[in-house]
Order: structure tokens, then sequence, then C-alpha cells
């Protein structure tokens, strides 16, 4: 892509990383020689998310533009409101259904559910195919693609996911 743009949020969201397991898999080597991890992050947590989308174009637009930032935030607001103070969860997640439960008993809880795992990665991911999706959907891929999202859960812990 000749032009980037990037459009920043911040939403906050809660969610649990049902699948993690620190003895084992990618990376357990480097922890082999220590004490045995705990996996924090199967219990119910949230982040002060960072989103960053950056969608890109070899051409500009008659207005001399990729695509105005006002129209990146509206592809995405809708989303990012649903999102926003929710619960983030995997509809595989064994304790998916009572959590659904209680949301819809209590109404105390906004749940977000989602079929993957939650990850920062996997979290990436669906913001690009969304984007994407929207972008098609408006006749304008191909034209504007999406060029990579980076998702960031703290401040010194992020996830990228970019066109190939």
């Amino acid at each position: 892509m000749r032009w980037e743009i990037s459009k920043t949020f911040r939403f906050e969201a809660g969610h649990r990383v049902w699948k993690q397991n620190l003895t084992y898999g990618r990376g357990a080597e480097f922890t082999r020689n220590v004490e045995v991890p705990q996996n924090k992050c199967v219990n119910l947590h949230g982040h002060s998310y960072l989103l960053e989308v950056t969608v890109g174009s070899d051409t500009l637009s008659e207005q001399d533009m990729v695509m105005d930032f006002y129209h990146i935030k509206n592809a995405l607001k809708e989303l990012i409101d649903r999102i926003d103070h929710s619960f983030i969860v995997d509809r595989n997640d064994p304790i998916y259904p009572e959590l659904e439960e209680v949301a819809t008993k209590y109404g105390a809880m906004k749940v977000f559910p989602v079929d993957f795992c939650p990850t920062a990665e996997a979290l990436a991911k669906f913001f690009y195919d969304f984007l994407t999706e929207r972008l098609k959907d408006a006749g304008l891929l191909g034209e504007v693609q999406v060029v990579k999202v980076v998702l960031w859960e703290t401040s010194t812990s992020k996830a990228e996911y970019r066109a190939e």
C-alpha cells in the first residue's frame, strides 16, 4: 500500500483464556526450570483495550485521502459499542451456559459471545475480519483494504493481525 492511515479505539472488556495451560505448548520450554506457573488468565478478568486499525490504498480519493477517519470510526462504532463493558466469552467455554444464564437472570453482565477463545491474537483477527467485511459491504474492498489490526491488552502486551 502506498498510503496507510490508522485509527485507534479504546474499550473496556472482560474475558478469560479458558484454554490457557502454561505447563505445555509453544514456549513452555522457557519455564521448565522454574516453579510451575499459575494459569492466571483462565480466571475471569478484564482489560482496558486499545485497538488500532490500519487501512491502506494505492490511490487517494477525490478528496486526497485513503478514507476519512470519520468513516473508519463509523464502520467500527456499532461493534465497539457492543463489546465495550462486556464479557467476551467463547461459546465453547464450559462456563458459557452459566454465564449466559446469570446475565439473563440478573441483567448484571453484558455477554459478548464469540466462536473462539478470546485471546488478544484471536480478537485482533476478529476485528480485522469485521472491518474487511464492512469495506466489502460498502463496495470499497479493492480500493481500500485493511492492512493490520493491533490490539493492546495492557501497556506492555499487544497482538497484531495483518494482511498477507
